[in-house]
Parts: structure tokens; C-alpha cells; sequence
């Protein structure tokens, strides 16, 4: 389960929704809130738990993502200490995934007037402002499956058969 490999590797886990009451029972493990700016996409969760964190960088993973892998975390948390960025996004190619990656929180400010100020909220937009150091994967089964999302009843199903 995504939640007891992230127990794992943090000491702090901030759950990010707009529906708070949808996870009730997580309630005494976790930091549930919600978007503090909202209709603004996943860039709202990340500003939202940088606001909330209480560490100097937050690794952001969406609840549709099942197959979290705990020692590629491990290889991003070991790279992004020793290297000078503000977000460590993995890369296999030409495809990237933000949603997978490491965020200081020295960033808020900026994310935070990028989301006031624009209307173009895709994270790829707001990377280009921040300094992003991305990290070369290797692209075989492991990394494809642990960024694969589960988006629709067909996603769901693929991955049941």
C-alpha cells in the first residue's frame, strides 16, 4: 500500500484534498487539507503542502499512483541531497513526471504569485521559473510501473488482469 512505503521514508505525511470527510479514518495518521488556492490542479496540492510542511522539501505522489517503489524514492531523496535545485523531477526520455518528485519549500513564494498571476497552471509551465535538476531513469519495467496512474475503469482494470 502507497501509504506504509511513504511511513517508511517520512516522518511527516500530508494528505492533500479537496474532500477531507472522503478520508476520515486517516485522520490521526496524517495532515489532511485542502487547496489553499483551488481550481488550479495539482500545482494547488503543492503549494498547499508547502505551506503545511514542516521539512525543508516535500516529495509529492498522487493517490492514483499504486506501485510507489520505496528505492526509487530512496535514489531521489539521495540525489536531490547532493545537488543545488529547487525540484527534482525524474526523467526517462523525453517524458518527465512531476508528480513524482521533490519540491523545496523556498519555492512557495514563487509558486504561490504563479498561481495568482497566470492562467496557464500546467507544472511544466511553472518549472520553467524554478531551478529544476532532472533526474536520467533508467526506463524499464520498475520505473514504468511506479509512475503509472490509474486515470479510468480500464487503467483499474489493466492492472488487476
Amino acid at each position: 500500500m502507497i501509504t506504509l512505503t511513504l511511513e517508511q521514508l517520512f516522518n511527516e505525511l500530508i494528505l492533500v484534498t479537496n474532500n477531507p470527510s472522503d478520508f476520515a479514518a486517516f485522520m490521526h495518521k496524517y495532515s489532511i487539507i485542502t487547496d489553499k488556492i483551488k481550481g488550479v490542479g495539482p500545482l494547488g496540492g503543492i503549494n498547499s503542502a508547502l505551506y503545511h510542511c514542516s521539512t525543508e522539501a516535500i516529495f509529492v505522489v498522487p493517490c492514483d499512483m499504486p506501485y510507489v517503489n520505496k528505492e526509487l524514492i530512496e535514489k531521489q531523496i539521495e540525489f536531490f541531497n547532493n545537488t543545488d535545485c529547487d525540484a527534482l523531477i525524474p526523467r526517462m526520455g523525453s517524458f518527465i513526471e512531476p508528480l513524482h518528485a521533490i519540491y523545496k519549500k523556498s519555492i512557495f513564494t514563487t509558486l504561490q504569485s504563479f498561481l495568482n498571476e497566470t492562467k496557464d497552471f500546467r507544472i511544466r509551465s511553472f518549472l520553467k521559473l524554478i531551478h529544476v535538476q532532472y533526474m536520467e531513469m533508467e526506463d524499464n519495467e520498475l520505473t514504468r510501473q511506479a509512475f503509472t496512474n490509474i486515470n479510468t475503469q480500464e487503467d483499474y482494470d489493466r492492472i488487476i488482469a
